[in-house]
């Protein structure tokens, strides 16, 4: 079932929810791990961090699959021209941060000489180890979550405004609703 301006496919919402809050979730426990002391704590949540990132990986790259063959969500209401450019833009970030963001991590992590999970039923083993890869996506795996925070509360804003403020049904369409 494609997406339509009055109602998204169970698909489309699956996707979103469940990519979405995944990804908070790892950009919560992202934020919180890099300052725990070394140890049996922190080495657990970082392995369940790249099982999880690895794993939302493929259902994101599943997700921006189907997107660009339904397209970007059409606008349930009218609304300005920089606002529509502002949401397009917003939503084409999210998909590429959501790719971006598990990859850089994976990189990063495997340029450390660490095992990279797949799936959590198989590890790509690093045999050796790149000190300067390891630097530069750690870097990057860093700013692109903290740049991904940002882009998260910008879509936030202007999913609580299309309900708030517009009551144009934005949100309830992306809860499942059929909306006129």
């Amino acid at each position: 079932m494609a997406d339509t301006r009055e109602k998204f496919s169970p698909l489309t919402i699956a996707f979103h929810w469940v990519v979405g809050l995944t990804i908070i979730g790892l950009l919560a426990v992202g934020i919180y791990m890099v300052d725990l002391p070394k140890g049996e704590f922190r080495s657990w949540l970082y392995g369940w961090h790249k099982v999880i990132g690895t794993t939302v990986l493929m259902v994101a790259a599943a997700r921006v699959a189907w997107r660009w063959r339904n397209g970007l969500p059409a606008p349930v209401g009218r609304t300005p021209e920089w606002q529509e450019r502002l949401a397009r833009s917003t939503h084409i970030m999210l998909l590429a941060a959501t790719i971006a963001l598990p990859l850089t991590g994976a990189i990063y992590s495997y340029a450390g000489g660490y095992p990279v999970p797949i799936l959590g039923l198989a590890e790509l083993k690093s045999a050796t180890k790149y000190p300067l890869a390891f630097d530069v996506f750690k870097f990057i795996h860093g700013w692109a979550g903290w740049i991904l925070v940002a882009i998260v509360v910008l879509h936030f804003a202007g999913a609580l405004k299309h309900h708030l403020v517009d009551r144009d049904g934005t949100l309830r369409r992306m809860l499942g609703a059929r909306i006129a």
